[in-house]
């Protein structure tokens, strides 16, 4: 029977539901507890608070805090307990755990609630909180309001481990608990006479593939002279960049990645969108026999619709996750195993063919291009990405916002060519979040991370920057063209009356005073010139200060260059 030692003198919450739960959270390996302020949640934050096992963050504002977990989760790869008061607290948890859900990020909901009997009878702070997340969650446990029999701890304990687990294996994801608690909610105990609870884990298990059914896709593999592999949403993965720089070298394979893909290799092409466009009128000679893909979400709606009208003969979708993604409309196998387990056994064919060779000839066709165009074009959203992206220091980490952010980043060489980390929530693509999730990524990874975000998900999300304490790591480029640009580039929200006041937002704030309020080296450009000062600035005598630079454009100009460019590499 193992007992108390190291932190025997410590007294807990006197409700033994949550120090059973919580001692088997710390048991387990959980480290990062992200608290917001509530009294229903009191014995949840005293328990986690006075656990040495715990870094505890307290996070005022719901939202922010399940998104800061959710980028501390994503560096260290591990489950970060999130816990909140009753009512719609947990409500405001949502936006984060769909993220986390589609994005596969462990993450550990501890959802504070009245007593059952209290629910819908007009008590404060009080809603239906039992399934709360039920779309969006890997598992959901309502526990007993009190231990009252061995029965009753065995159940409990079992939960607790059941969830840690589940958001771990067989992949990763959010599971929610929700705990009702009566008052009184200060009171302590001293357990120092308790025995640890009971512990019982997964053992950890690999799918692997039979070696007919291997010999089946080796030869299948070799009978296609068009191969396009497509990487979308995965984190870096050093196995995979290798097995996929090998396959690479094979004259019938093309492979085409974005950003955040995070892998990078002299054969990879890296413009999605400006390939697409560059091949219109000769579509036929770039159509693959075998779509491959791997990973989560692709950003480009423009190879969407290129292999949704030109489809393969085959489609094979690679991923553990076993799920029926049939993006392109064209899906004739799933393969349900890591890519690098599957993606090494087809190393070393030697098909003849110049696939691969055409799509990067290509490539170095419309760089050209883009090389001369980005020297005639004035000060915009381009432009300025063009200057960041040459100064990001390689290997950094950055985090990117969703709409025209990510996008404009998949259009540069940059990236891959200066190794960097790139992430984006892209598991729902919602503007909430950027900037806490960076804060969270910052503060685990304890490494230069940069931040790129429009003016809307920056607004959106200022909260974030209340975080303490706050990250010197981190830099936020802030890109202000006074309102949602996306929808001055899309296809028809430009064209009506309602573009300005409701689709695109328009405004005229900027960041000033915010970065002051919460003590940011702040910096304002509009020009390169001083974009290029400010960037010199912030990577070198600020490097250990936490900066936000805002850098203004015309949001008429960015979608008319933008525009302009892609017409430039269908006639060129």
């Amino acid at each position: 029977m193992h007992f108390y030692s190291k932190y025997s003198f410590l007294k807990l919450s006197s409700k033994l539901v949550v120090r059973d739960l919580v001692e088997v959270l710390a048991q387990k390996g959980v480290e990062h507890a992200v608290i917001s302020p509530g009294s229903r949640n009191a014995p949840l934050i005293i328990s986690l608070n006075r656990h040495p096992k715990f870094t505890c963050h307290c996070v005022v504002d719901e939202r922010c805090a399940a998104f800061f977990a959710l980028g501390i989760a994503q560096q260290t790869k591990s489950p970060v307990v999130i816990c909140c008061t009753s009512g719609s607290a947990a409500l405001n948890y949502a936006p984060a755990i769909s993220e986390a859900y589609y994005q596969k990020i462990p993450l550990i909901i501890l959802t504070a609630d009245r007593p059952v009997e209290w629910i819908d009878q007009m008590d404060g702070q009080t809603i239906r909180q039992s399934n709360i997340y039920s779309n969006y969650i890997k598992g959901s446990f309502d526990f007993p309001i009190e231990i009252h029999n061995d029965d009753d701890r065995w159940y409990l304990q079992r939960m607790t481990n059941e969830a840690v687990e589940l958001s771990q294996f067989p992949e990763f994801g959010p599971v929610h608990i929700n705990l009702p608690f009566r008052e009184p909610l200060y009171e302590l105990a001293d357990y120092s006479n308790e025995s640890l609870p009971k512990l019982f884990e997964t053992t950890k298990t690999f799918l692997e593939l039979p070696e007919s059914e291997i010999q089946n896709l080796k030869k299948e593999w070799q009978t296609y002279k068009r191969i396009l592999i497509i990487t979308g949403l995965l984190h870096p993965n050093e196995a995979l960049n290798d097995v996929l720089n090998d396959i690479s070298k094979q004259n019938n394979v093309a492979i085409l990645t974005e950003t955040t893909s995070n892998v990078f290799g002299e054969y990879f092409n890296r413009s999605i969108d400006r390939l697409v466009v560059g091949i219109e009128g000769s579509e036929s000679d770039y159509i693959p026999d075998l779509l491959v893909t791997l990973g989560g979400p692709v950003v480009s709606k423009k190879v969407k619709a290129f292999l949704r009208k030109n489809k393969p003969k085959a489609h094979w979708h690679i991923n553990a996750s076993n799920d029926s993604v049939d993006t392109y409309q064209s899906l004739t196998r799933i393969i349900p195993l890591s890519p690098e387990k599957i993606l090494k056994f087809f190393v070393g064919f030697d098909v003849k063919s110049n696939f691969r060779d055409k799509w990067l000839r290509k490539d170095s066709e419309l760089q050209s291009i883009y090389d001369e165009f980005v020297t005639e074009i004035e000060f915009c959203d381009l432009k300025v990405f063009e200057v960041v992206l040459n100064h990001i220091p390689t290997g950094s980490r950055v985090q990117l916002a969703n709409s025209t952010v990510v996008r404009y980043s998949n259009l540069f060489n940059q990236p891959s060519q200066n190794k960097l980390l790139c992430f984006s929530n892209r598991g729902t693509s919602g503007i909430d979040g950027t900037i806490s999730t960076a804060v969270g990524a910052a503060i685990a990874s304890n490494k230069l991370t940069t931040v790129i975000t429009g003016d809307l998900s920056f607004f959106y999300d200022s909260n974030a920057l209340w975080i303490t304490p706050f990250p010197q790591s981190l830099k936020i480029i802030m890109i202000n063209n006074k309102g949602g640009n996306i929808f001055r580039i899309i296809d028809g929200p430009s064209k009506t009356d309602e573009l300005e006041p409701f689709l695109e937002a328009k405004h005229n704030l900027n960041a000033e005073y915010i970065a002051k309020t919460f003590g940011l080296r702040y910096s304002f450009c509009d020009n390169e010139s001083d974009l290029e000062h400010s960037l010199i600035k912030m990577y070198g005598q600020d490097l250990k200060k936490a900066s936000l630079l805002e850098v203004s454009t015309r949001n008429e100009l960015n979608p008319e260059i933008l525009k302009r460019y892609f017409r430039r590499l269908k006639n060129d």
